[in-house]
């Protein structure tokens, strides 16, 4: 029984780590198919792990948030910009993730803003502490900055693309500076 259980976490891991390399390419739709090709595991092992995409999406945005959640904890005040630098980088290098987000009921949607504020927090309390980050921004300001990351990413209008993002993200970060 207990091989049963480390075999279906070891699966659940391959299956984690294919689905997050998909997501960093560009395609519109990540189908659980394609996962199971890419982890080496049969179609009904993926399902057995997750009933759709949406699970799939869920589950790889969290191990996100748990390792966004280690960096924020082990990173100095001084250095909390560059936590939401990477954390923009993150958001721009995964759009097919980005997207299946916008397909999510509004109450996963601000499940998961929420859980991104509470992690976020602390970092940010530590910059404004050490005189980084202005004194007024709030930790919902970051999830309303990383709506409007999103906002350049889905626009149709001739920005310039990837440049132009990153160029918005650095204005962003110029901005939340004390």
């Amino acid at each position: 029984m207990n091989s049963r259980r480390t075999d279906a976490r070891r699966n659940r891991e391959v299956i984690l780590r294919a689905a997050d390399e998909a997501f960093t390419e560009d395609v519109d739709l990540v189908p659980l198919t394609e996962i199971a090709r890419r982890s080496g595991l049969g179609r009904a092992t993926v399902y057995r792990h997750f009933s759709d995409r949406y699970a799939l999406g869920l589950a790889v945005a969290e191990s996100k948030l748990h390792l966004l959640r280690e960096l924020v904890a082990e990173t100095a005040g001084a250095d909390f910009l560059e936590v939401l630098a990477e954390l923009f980088e993150e958001q721009i290098s995964r759009r097919p993730l980005v997207r299946l987000f916008r397909e999510l009921p509004p109450a996963d949607q601000r499940r998961y803003a929420n859980q991104l504020v509470a992690v976020l927090a602390p970092g940010l309390r530590r910059a404004q502490e050490a005189g980084v980050v202005r004194a007024d921004v709030t930790p919902a300001d970051l999830a309303l900055i990383c709506e409007m990351v999103e906002g350049v990413l889905s626009s149709h209008l001739p920005t310039g693309g990837v440049d132009s993002v990153e160029r918005v993200v650095e204005v962003l970060l110029a901005g939340l500076r004390a």
